[in-house]
């Protein structure tokens, strides 16, 4: 399973990669820079688990979280946002974050959170959503841009509006 690290100082992403050295099955990947980071996140092979930093350079946490929650509505990458003391949690959580924490941050703690991280990544997607994350997210699953979102094409039942609301939309950096 793949971790993304993002923030803008590379001893931060140094720090932040030292937590979680001796973990199993996990590999690191690293951006510096906020539309990066969207990339990674928004790719059809992105990380599981990402801990974003609030004031990443580029695109700030709280938008790209917006972002990446609007591409994916359910599942994967579970974003971990990494707010200063003086940002408001409940802010991060709302922009789409699935879970939000002060920093400094003890290192213990930001382990376990990461590991919620990687339990959540390792649930049945499939069978939750009809479909793989991965699947969700092509080209070919994506509905009518005319379409409000979420809402089913016509003649679809109730499995195929879920399909289509878990599926992949588009996101746009502005």
């Amino acid at each position: 399973m793949q971790l993304l690290i993002a923030h803008g100082d590379t001893q931060a992403r140094l720090a932040l990669k030292r937590v979680v050295a001796d973990a199993e099955e996990l590999e690191t990947v690293e951006s510096g820079e906020g539309v990066e980071t969207l990339e990674v996140l928004l790719a059809l092979d992105s990380p599981a688990v990402a801990v974003v930093d609030w004031h990443l350079p580029g695109l700030d946490g709280l938008e790209l979280c917006r972002l990446v929650r609007d591409y994916h509505e359910a599942g994967p990458p579970y974003v971990i946002l990494l707010a200063p003391d003086d940002c408001d949690v409940a802010q991060g959580l709302d922009a789409g974050a699935s879970d939000c924490v002060h920093t400094p941050v003890n290192a213990a703690e930001l382990r376990a959170r990461i590991d919620v991280g990687r339990r959540f990544a390792a649930l049945p997607w499939d069978r939750l959503t009809g479909e793989s994350p991965a699947a969700a997210r092509s080209p070919d699953a994506c509905g009518s841009r005319d379409r409000i979102p979420g809402s089913p094409p016509s003649g679809a039942g109730p499995a195929e509006a879920w399909t289509l609301s878990a599926g992949g939309r588009s996101a746009v950096v502005g």
